[in-house]
């Protein structure tokens, strides 16, 4: 393996840290913006060295993803093709910033109604344009990527969808750090594709009381409020129908994997669709005694 990293053009490594960066700093950037209190089960950046450091590491990130791409190399990958890399992650990180305005927009309106269709375009938004990026910079790495560019683009914006599909998921179980991550989702206003489906299918007094629990001042404890949310998911069996716009998703991106004549390129696809989208075991007991006594933000 450390031979075939060796024989990697050092433009080709340049670019993939650089997405790397890109994306860990759009995590800090994210983190600070929802006051998330952990990630990868630590303490954030913000909360552990403070928000001005925070942003500055996350600013630093960004010049450094762009520093990494615009360095000249000695390889024989043309400089068109290193303005085309550039581009194209310069394209992702705008769409990016937009995914996490809508939902910051949503999240500020205090009006916690949403469609599942309204909470998929955010996903689309929030997390397809790392998947495209990612995807288009090594091919375009590897010689014209034109002859590609819709493929890829219909392929990551299902592969986003359902990554983050699953990640809302994959809160739901586990220990009490995903139980926090639910909470988090729940209580500091994130529009989540689960909180659209059980508005969608639970009867109007349902409904209603789910849109109130939202709110910090209905007279329950956090852990309360969050047991009483699980058990109004189950009741609408959001987890169930949330699986099955899973299967649905993979599928079209296999569908567009299939289409694909260069084999490596094929196999690629496949193996990102068996490696990212891997589902959760949901276990059948409602959240119980996750002990959150502060307001999750």
């Amino acid at each position: 393996a450390e031979q075939a990293i060796k024989e990697i053009p050092p433009t080709v490594r340049r670019a993939a840290m650089s997405i790397e960066t890109f994306h860990k700093a759009s995590l800090v950037h994210d983190d600070i913006e929802d006051d998330d209190a952990f990630r990868y089960g630590q303490p954030a950046v913000h909360r552990r060295f403070g928000l001005p450091t925070a942003i500055n590491v996350g600013d630093y990130l960004i010049g450094l993803g762009y520093r990494l791409l615009s360095r000249p190399s000695e390889d024989d990958i043309d400089s068109q093709a290193r303005v085309d890399v550039l581009d194209a992650l310069a394209a992702a990180h705008m769409r990016l910033a937009e995914g996490q305005g809508s939902e910051l927009l949503w999240r500020d309106a205090k009006d916690r109604n949403l469609t599942p269709l309204d909470a998929l375009k955010v996903y689309a938004l929030k997390t397809s344009p790392a998947f495209e990026a990612a995807l288009l910079s090594g091919v375009r790495l590897a010689g014209d990527a034109e002859p590609y560019r819709e493929a890829i683009r219909v392929f990551s914006r299902n592969m986003g969808v359902a990554f983050q599909i699953l990640n809302d998921l994959g809160d739901w179980v586990g220990d009490d750090m995903n139980k926090m991550s639910a909470g988090g989702d729940v209580f500091g206003g994130r529009p989540t594709l689960l909180w659209a489906l059980a508005l969608q299918a639970l009867p109007e007094k349902e409904a209603s009381e789910l849109l109130s629990l939202a709110d910090h001042e209905c007279g329950l404890t956090d852990s309360e409020r969050l047991r009483r949310v699980r058990q109004l998911y189950d009741q609408a069996d959001v987890f169930e129908t949330a699986l099955k716009l899973v299967d649905k998703h993979q599928a079209r991106a296999e569908q567009v994997a299939d289409e694909i004549e260069v084999e490596d390129l094929r196999r690629l696809l496949y193996f990102l669709v068996d490696t990212v989208l891997e589902r959760p075991e949901m276990p059948s007991p409602p959240v119980v005694n996750i002990g959150i006594s502060a307001p999750l933000g």
